[in-house]
Parts: C-alpha cells; structure tokens; sequence
C-alpha cells in the first residue's frame, strides 16, 4: 500500500508540472490549466492520505 500511496504522490506531481507545461507551450486557457493543476493537487492528497494510513 506503501508504494500505491507514492505513485499517487508522484502521479499528482507530474499533473501539476504537465499543468504547468500545458498553461505555458499550448496557449491553453487559464481554465484548463488550473483543472489540471487541481486534479493533480488532488490526486496528490490521495496519496498523502494512504499514505498516513499505511504508517
């Protein structure tokens, strides 16, 4: 559950970074940029909840 609980960390984390790559190469709207931003914010906190639990 250890390592579940780090790939959710990791996966939010390139979220964000893929975000930001979206926000600034695409001319995407701000919009969509911080839904994904968000999404990886949550996704994040997933796994630093599982990640509580596991310890």
């Amino acid at each position: 559950m250890f390592y579940v609980a780090k790939t959710f960390q990791a996966l939010g984390v390139a979220d964000v970074g893929y975000a930001l790559f979206v926000g600034m190469v695409r001319n995407a709207s701000m919009a969509e940029e911080l839904v994904l931003a968000l999404i990886g914010v949550g996704v994040f906190s997933l796994g630093r909840l599982l990640e509580r639990k596991v310890a």
